[in-house]
């Protein structure tokens, strides 16, 4: 039976017009407020097609919700030109120092333009920043309950959809809701993500990766995420969808055969001057053996040193990382992380071989050289520590986290 209220909609803004806001519904009972983030990365659309379909049908049907849900464009100017990035990734932008001057700048008044026409200041992402910040402001000052962010992405290879998180117990628990595969790790090989800034935030945040730019399954895979979890967080209820079919056995199917649980264990780290070039015909995910040649730079073949399952293989002109390698991670792994992290573990962090307290930090350790294992790193992941980009693998620093919760979905889904 379908429960009809009145709702507040607002209308769906064109992506293309002045607007950063993709559309909003408003439920009429206070709840959770998802904000969905999409074309972060402006060679990225997919997530905007989804979006707009998802608030369309809300708005159509004038379905009953509990909180609100909120679409927002990522890198406008971006999208305009169809490219990643105009002048730097803004996904690699939103390191502490950055962000504490762009929050002080929007508190104070300031601005970042010498006039109304006149250009920014630095670069264009430096306004796309500023200006994502401060609609986070606004949207968190309307929240009638917890926060939720969905940062909606895809793959320049054919990929199958999967989440990526900052390892926290919260966000953990969101991703597992999907049927997908959950990638680990990635978080520690670049410094600036977005999704540290939520992080950071105490708000539970998840990335989603539907599958190749331009492909129409990839709007597919990332509506039917979306529908999933505003159901999963208690947002709407699933017999008021219409058209719900299968849905989460369409976005399993798109997955089907993948680890429910991997982890990042090599980057391949290219530059222009590099002129690397994968070589073609690599999906994402595909198993690969040590030695294999995977691409070319002005050096010469490229090859993998470690066999496990190539990830992010690079078939855009922008980015610098060429290839990662991901390895199956052990489903136990979830449930003896999430105990030590309840119980408090974390305590004992600085009695492991070569690890000390950080000198100015409570909430880090320090890792001699030689101790930069992986089986102390493995520990210390284990605990709740994360490594930063910028420390160089010399400092970790604990993941802040939320209320436990028991990863009953750390078996389910694939």
């Amino acid at each position: 039976m379908k429960h009809t209220t009145s709702p507040t909609p607002t209308a769906i803004e064109e992506p293309g017009g002045r607007g950063r806001r993709i559309g909003a519904y408003r439920g009429a009972e206070p709840g959770p407020l998802v904000i969905c983030i999409a074309a972060l990365h402006g060679n990225e659309p997919a997530g905007i097609g989804a979006l707009e379909r998802v608030l369309g049908v809300l708005s159509a049907n004038r379905l009953r919700m509990r909180g609100d849900l909120v679409g927002l464009l990522g890198n406008l100017q971006a999208h305009r030109a169809g490219t990643r990035f105009i002048d730097e990734d803004l996904n690699r932008v939103w390191q502490h120092d950055r962000v504490d001057a762009l929050l002080e700048s929007l508190g104070s008044g300031g601005s970042t333009r010498d006039g109304d026409d006149a250009p920014i200041v630095g670069s264009a992402e430096l306004a796309e920043q500023r200006d994502l910040l401060a609609a986070f402001q606004s949207e968190h000052r309307r929240a009638r309950g917890p926060i939720h962010v969905l940062d909606l992405h895809t793959t320049s290879s054919e990929s199958a959809p999967f989440t990526t998180l900052g390892d926290t117990l919260q966000n953990r628990a969101l991703a597992l809701r999907l049927p997908v595969p959950v990638v680990l790790g990635l978080e520690e090989q670049f410094d600036g993500a977005m999704l540290h800034y939520f992080d950071r935030m105490g708000w539970v945040n998840i990335g989603i990766e539907a599958g190749q730019h331009e492909a129409a399954s990839s709007i597919d895979a990332h509506e039917e995420a979306v529908w999933i979890l505003l159901e999963a967080l208690g947002l709407i209820d699933e017999e008021d969808t219409p058209g719900r079919g299968d849905r989460r056995a369409r976005l399993a199917g798109r997955a089907e055969g993948l680890p429910r649980v991997l982890d990042v264990h090599y980057r391949h780290v290219v530059s222009e001057e590099d002129e690397f070039r994968m070589h073609p015909g690599f999906r994402n995910f595909d198993v690969v053996e040590a030695g294999r040649e995977l691409g070319a730079d002005r050096s010469g073949p490229v090859r993998t040193a470690l066999a496990g399952r190539v990830f992010l293989p690079l078939y855009q002109r922008q980015g610098d990382d060429g290839f990662f390698i991901v390895r199956q991670r052990a489903r136990v792994w979830l449930t003896v992380s999430w105990i030590l992290r309840t119980v408090g573990a974390d305590r004992v962090a600085a009695w492991l071989p070569g690890v000390r307290p950080h000198p100015a930090r409570s909430d880090a350790v320090v890792l001699a050289r030689w101790a930069r294992t992986r089986w102390v790193i493995g520990l210390l992941h284990l605990l709740g520590f994360t490594a930063r980009g910028e420390s160089g693998g010399a400092v970790m620093v604990r993941r802040p986290e939320g209320p436990a919760r028991q990863p009953e979905s750390a078996s389910a889904g694939g």
